[in-house]
Order: C-alpha cells, then sequence, then structure tokens
C-alpha cells in the first residue's frame, strides 16, 4: 500500500509506563514486548491503513510521533507536536494517578496543536484495573472525547481506536472546506 490519499502526523501522549510505546509497536508493527527502554525524547513510527470514509475506501499513511511522558524531557516535546492533525492521549487503567494527570496532557496538546481530534486511551485492559471505567466515561464526556480501553499486550482495540482517529481527522478537514 504505498500510495495513500492522506497523510496525518499524530502525537501519542500520557505519563511514563502508560504503555504509548507499546500501542505504537502495536499499531505499526503487530508486536508486543513485555519489557521496553524508556522513551528518550520522542520516538517515530510509520503504518498505512485502509479506513472507511464517507468518501469511500481511503489509504490513510499514519507518521506516529511517540512521546516521553517523562517531566524531565517537557522542554523539547513542544519541538515535535507542530504538524500533528490529531492524537492518542493515554492512561494505565491500572495507575489512578496517571488518569489524575490526563488534563495536563490534554492541555499540552491543546496548548501546542490547537483543537485536534483526539481520543482517549484507557490501555492495559489485559490487568487489573485500579480506575472505574465509569470515571473513565465521565472524564471522556466531559472533555469530548472518544474513548477506548486498549491492551497493546493483545492487540485489542488499538487498530481500531487508530482507524477512528482516521475518520475523524477526514471528517473535520472536510467540514473545514465545506
Amino acid at each position: 500500500m504505498a500510495e495513500y490519499a492522506y497523510l496525518f502526523k499524530v502525537v501519542i501522549v500520557g505519563d511514563g509506563g502508560v504503555g504509548k510505546t507499546s500501542i505504537t509497536r502495536r499499531f505499526s508493527e503487530g508486536v508486543f514486548s513485555e519489557s521496553y527502554k524508556m522513551t528518550v525524547g520522542v520516538d517515530f513510527a510509520v503504518k498505512n491503513i485502509e479506513v472507511d470514509t464517507p468518501l469511500g475506501r481511503k489509504n490513510v499513511k499514519f507518521q506516529v510521533w511517540d512521546q516521553s511522558g517523562q517531566d524531565r524531557f517537557s522542554h523539547i516535546r513542544p519541538l515535535y507536536y507542530r504538524g500533528s492533525v490529531g492524537g492518542l492521549c493515554v492512561y494505565d487503567v491500572t495507575k489512578v494517578e496517571s488518569f489524575k494527570r490526563l488534563p495536563f496532557w490534554i492541555e499540552e496538546v491543546r496548548s501546542h496543536c490547537g483543537d485536534i481530534p483526539l481520543i482517549l486511551i484507557g490501555n492495559k485492559h489485559d490487568l487489573p484495573r485500579s480506575v472505574p471505567l465509569e470515571d473513565a466515561l465521565e472524564f471522556a464526556i466531559k472533555h469530548n472525547l472518544l474513548y477506548f480501553e486498549t491492551s497493546a499486550k493483545t492487540g485489542m482495540n488499538v487498530n481500531e481506536a487508530f482507524a477512528d482517529l482516521a475518520r475523524m481527522i477526514i471528517t473535520k478537514r472536510s467540514v473545514q472546506t465545506s
């Protein structure tokens, strides 16, 4: 699938250890590893997918920018937001603190990217949860975000989240140009 109708730069943000790199690798390479090294600054992956849109089936090329969630890299993150047209905001369903920091991540993305389509991701669905589903759904509704629970380990909902993000970006673009 070398040809594509759309090229989208998207960011994936959230606290360190929530599974951003695992989601990125599951999506881009179809693999999962039990251990990853901490992302230093940013990591980058590319993947083409086909999505159904109101304009028919389209090929979308994603450039996924996996941002480091460590505070010590906060000074360089803004450099990598430029040109992003969508994003995934990830927390770990087993770590309440990662859920509590979601407003920080949403604000950081919005302050550097504007009102781009964002999807809220509750990752590590395959593990015992600490964040109640009701709290996550309430947060998503309050912030007008589409919500997915994913497992980078099993692959559950990872591709679906990216496909919906592609549709959201395409829809936003078609509304802006009409």
